[in-house]
């Protein structure tokens, strides 16, 4: 007995036999690299899809909340690393082929040794190379959980053999998998799922921008052009005679036909012209569903204002940073954990658990905006100063560590940093 968990209707055919729809079957076909590289080096659209989201996630930086002393020193730590930069980059490849990894250097001759943040002092960290997928190997996944690098890659190798303690790397994912035991430690590339949304966008324009030369074509009708056509001399003749009337039409803009006795109707001229009035639609269409499938705004993924009555489009930002400053937080802060720690130790030469930081948000204030926030803060510490709900030292240091932060003043961060007298 067959048995299918389905809607079905015997009287339109829905899910019966006559349904085409029941012949869909979702086959899995990989990407190769090369077709991902190829598509991300000549596809604009493509290009766009991979690279927004992480320079989105990353152009305003983040923030630390600390004194500006801390703050101070941590900036610079990430700046000799230039780690923004090599975060960039690690992001991009790993949402073009499904993984990258930023590499932790701290100077030591064994790297298949675990990389204890206890043992690391002020300025030791080396480096932070950026690894593509193909030159980083993960090996077996940790399945022990117990074990504190559960679900990660028990050791990595790097191209040359040398094996890489997972404590030395930090992993980045494309898209997720179903299922860990389904890849080699790494995820699905972006443009796995989305390469057929891309190229149907691509495509529909091609098509459109090949129909072009044809919008306009001169149509003539000669009488007896079959018996012309059908000897040598004939064919040259007329092949001669109509070019001299293109070049006078190029030259003076008219075309000049002889009637043809044969016919007493003789040659007849006439444009067809091509109607082009529902094609932006149909290409806006098929980007509308390119930019749905990477989570991207039209207007952000093609750089246009929105069109339409009304049409604002300040919705879909908003959607679309509450989108990004959620990726940040899930995905982002968790996957370089490993890396702020010793990035903290780098910076001040301890450890400091308390430390916390924000990533900035994408929409920036206008400076009336700034000013008004600015002023509702201050008449908050006012008010708190006034009924002594925060000790005055502890309030103190909150309203300095916001002015180095807002951005209000310049300079003045440093001058907080700048001792007394």
């Amino acid at each position: 007995m067959w048995l299918a968990d389905r809607l079905a209707n015997l009287v339109s055919g829905l899910g019966g036999p006559r349904d085409k729809s029941t012949g869909n079957l979702h086959v899995h076909i990989p990407r190769s690299r090369a077709e991902l590289d190829a598509a991300y080096r000549d596809n604009w659209l493509a290009r766009k899809v991979v690279d927004i989201v992480p320079f989105d996630m990353l152009r305003e930086w983040r923030a630390w909340q600390a004194p500006p002393e801390v703050a101070a020193a941590l900036a610079a730590s990430e700046e000799r690393l230039s780690l923004q930069d090599r975060l960039l980059r690690a992001l991009r490849l790993a949402r073009l082929h499904g993984g990258a990894a930023l590499l932790i250097g701290d100077g030591a001759p064994d790297p298949s040794l675990p990389l204890e943040p206890e043992t690391l002092g002020q300025g030791g960290l080396r480096y932070l190379h950026v690894l593509p997928r193909g030159r980083i190997q993960a090996g077996a996944i940790e399945r022990d959980p117990l074990s504190p690098w559960f679900g990660e890659p028990i050791a990595y190798t790097i191209a040359g053999g040398q094996a890489v303690h997972p404590s030395r790397v930090v992993r980045l994912l494309g898209a997720a998998l179903p299922d860990d035991i389904v890849g080699d430690g790494w995820g699905d590339s972006v443009l796995q799922a989305l390469l057929e949304a891309i190229d149907q966008a691509t495509a529909a324009a091609a098509h459109i921008a090949a129909m072009l030369p044809e919008a306009k074509q001169d149509v003539i009708s000669v009488p007896g052009l079959s018996q012309a056509l059908s000897t040598e001399d004939g064919t040259r003749l007329l092949t001669e005679r109509f070019a001299y009337a293109a070049r006078m039409k190029g030259l003076f803009g008219m075309l000049l036909l002889e009637g043809d006795g044969r016919s007493p109707e003789g040659e007849r001229y006439q444009q067809k012209q091509l109607d082009f009035s529902g094609l932006p639609e149909v290409a806006r269409l098929f980007l509308q569903v390119a930019a749905g499938a990477a989570d991207i705004p039209v207007t952000r993924l093609l750089g246009q204002s929105p069109a339409g009555l009304n049409a604002t489009g300040e919705s879909d930002i908003r959607n679309y940073h509450d989108h990004v400053a959620a990726r940040q937080t899930v995905e982002l802060t968790p996957a370089i954990a490993r890396l702020d720690r010793l990035l903290i130790r780098d910076a001040l030469g301890r450890d400091e658990p308390a430390l916390r930081y924000a990533w900035r948000p994408l929409a920036q204030a206008s400076e009336r905006e700034k000013a008004e926030i600015g002023r509702l803060k201050a008449e908050t510490a006012a008010m708190l100063a006034r009924e002594g709900v925060v000790p005055a030292h502890v309030l103190a240091r909150g309203v300095e560590g916001w002015l180095s932060a807002a951005d209000l003043f310049p300079g003045i961060a440093a001058a907080f940093a700048r001792p007394v007298g």
